[in-house]
């Protein structure tokens, strides 16, 4: 019963606080077709913001058919030292990942002007187990892309819904 009572009063306050889980994001109706350009066609980043616009409610831009553009002018994955142990080797890193988009219409005219997303993500280095780093890294890198579309994807959102 006082289990019962802790659940409800801890449910109480969040839906006090305003607490409520993100929902998916919807493109907006009239945006049309998009197609996604890149400077590096096979970027990770691009091909996820496609399947993410998909996912979306955006439709695909077939050949030949007037569509959005987003356009990503530039991305920047780095990593550099963050923190030193007491050997003066490093014990932590920071990966950066920042990336510059703009949205145009099928006319060209601008919807959603040049933008820049800057993420950073710090993780530490074990030389005991420098075996399992790169694989960290790498999977820091991979969430990183993940988090930048979701991001891109609410930068649009919040441009489109204030027309």
């Amino acid at each position: 019963m006082q289990r019962l009572l802790v659940l409800v009063c801890l449910v109480a306050m969040l839906a006090a606080c305003g607490f409520r889980p993100r929902a998916s994001l919807a493109v907006a109706t009239d945006l049309g077709p998009v197609q996604v350009q890149s400077a590096d066609p096979y970027s990770p980043l691009a091909q996820g913001l496609s399947t993410a616009l998909s996912r979306a409610g955006a439709t695909s831009a077939v050949d030949g058919q007037p569509s959005s553009t987003l356009k990503v002018v530039s991305e920047a994955l780095s990593t550099r030292p963050l923190a030193l142990d007491d050997r003066a080797q490093v014990r932590e890193y920071e990966t950066r990942y920042a990336v510059k988009f703009e949205l145009l219409d099928a006319a060209g005219a601008v919807q959603v002007p040049l933008q820049e997303v800057v993420l950073t993500r710090e993780f530490t280095y074990d030389s005991i187990a420098s075996a399992g780093s790169p694989a960290e890294q790498e999977l820091v890198q991979r969430e990183l892309r993940r988090d930048m579309q979701a991001a891109i994807l609410r930068r649009l959102d919040a441009v489109l819904r204030a027309k």
